[in-house]
């Protein structure tokens, strides 16, 4: 099975082919009640998130890091003594890299 985006009453469909884990994780998401704001707020920022890669792709625009990564990376800069390089700050592949070879380091650094 998989997910198609669909384009309203328009015989026009592209199918999303998941890893089977996302798909079990999008399942889950889209079946739980609305009851919770969180649950609620989970759907609105993967709509968010959906929208805003698919635009920036189409436009050809860079994605810039989201606001938790940037938190993060600036939490690590400061334990680790580190500088954050301005790309790192303004593309979100960039801020990817920067926190993988930097996390696992943090974290080790904060349970001493």
């Amino acid at each position: 099975m998989s997910f198609v985006l669909v384009y309203g009453d328009h015989e026009i469909a592209l199918p999303l082919q998941f890893e089977a884990h996302v798909e079990e994780k999008l399942i889950r998401l889209m079946r739980a009640p609305l009851e919770s704001p969180s649950q609620e707020r989970r759907r609105l920022e993967l709509s968010s998130s959906i929208v805003e890669v698919i635009s920036s792709m189409l436009e050809n625009n860079v994605i810039p890091p989201s606001e938790k990564q940037v938190k993060y990376a600036v939490a690590i800069a400061r334990e680790l003594n580190l500088q954050i390089p301005a790309t790192v700050l303004q593309h979100r592949d960039a801020m990817t890299e920067f926190l993988a070879s930097h996390a696992e380091t943090y974290r080790k650094s904060r349970v001493r």
